[in-house]
């Protein structure tokens, strides 16, 4: 009872401190609320990135054109060898008339229909290597070029490097921006509580005087801090469910993000929203009452 009455009282003076400084309360709000949207939007990129490695990942390959002409047995060694090549799952030969089906389905499968102008081309024939491992792409492409059996070669390789460094900057970046935002959002909680310690020096000193301990006179300092992270969180997780909708397309066509346009990949992100916004308001708050309750002895 007693406990359920001092968390009572610590909340109410924690919601009047906030309206009492109400500029500097509202300005560390919008911070907390820049930060987790900066959060949010990176945590959703980089997810985003993730699933289209692994999109890419599942379609790194290489295929190898056979030299014209090439008789079946060397065409069966040729499969042998690459076989057992460290990293390599599969391999399967592609006749010029299954890649003519194959170009003729792609088009299909996109409303059109495939012509030539009157002209009959022939595709050429082909090995598909598939891996276990996408770093093995540039050992199997070096191993396949020496081979005579081979005219050319193309791999996707250089399209999954090219997505790791992008994911890897924007990683470094984002980080870099939530780090200096996330001292900010601190600074604005850590002065915002300074000034309602020194506004309400003299409440404390009465306190004190009728012998009020340390935590009942801490704790609706930091609440009043948290109040700012929980209601900017609230906000952010907000906009967060506005915007959900119309971006759900936009993740599956860039991204392929199948899996992360769901309710529950929402709900976690929702999650880490309210946590980092609760989490960093209530260091803010404890780093200011520590270092300035005292002060006001």
């Amino acid at each position: 009872m007693v406990f359920a009455r001092f968390i009572g009282f610590a909340v109410v003076r924690a919601w009047q401190g906030f309206w009492r400084n109400a500029m500097m309360s509202l300005a560390a709000t919008a911070t907390v609320i820049l930060m987790l949207v900066l959060l949010s939007g990176l945590f959703i990129v980089i997810a985003g990135l993730n699933s289209g490695l692994e999109f890419i990942e599942s379609k790194v390959g290489v295929t190898a054109r056979l030299v014209e002409g090439l008789p079946e047995a060397q065409r069966n060694v040729l499969i042998s060898y690459v076989e057992e090549l460290p990293g390599v799952q599969s391999v399967e030969y592609v006749s010029p008339e299954m890649a003519m089906e194959r170009l003729r389905e792609w088009h299909r499968q996109r409303g059109q229909e495939l012509s030539f102008g009157g002209s009959d081309p022939e595709l050429y024939a082909s090995i598909e290597v598939s891996l276990l491992d996408p770093g093995a792409s540039r050992a199997v492409s070096e191993a396949l070029v020496e081979r005579r059996e081979v005219s050319e070669i193309t791999t996707s390789q250089d399209a999954y490097d090219k997505l790791l460094g992008i994911i890897g900057v924007i990683r470094t970046v984002g980080i870099i921006a939530l780090g200096l935002v996330g001292l900010t959002v601190l600074f604005m909680i850590v002065n915002t509580i300074r000034i309602a310690v020194y506004s309400r020096a003299n409440e404390i000193e009465i306190m004190r005087l009728v012998g009020a301990s340390d935590s009942f006179i801490r704790w609706p300092f930091i609440l009043e801090g948290i109040l700012s992270g929980l209601i900017g969180a609230v906000i952010t997780i907000v906009l967060v469910a506005i915007v959900w909708d119309p971006i759900q397309p936009i993740l599956f066509d860039v991204f392929q993000m199948e899996t992360a346009v769901s309710a529950q990949y929402l709900a976690t992100l929702s999650a880490i929203v309210l946590g980092a916004g609760l989490g960093v308001s209530a260091l803010g708050s404890w780093i200011s009452v520590r270092s300035n309750l005292s002060s006001t002895t």
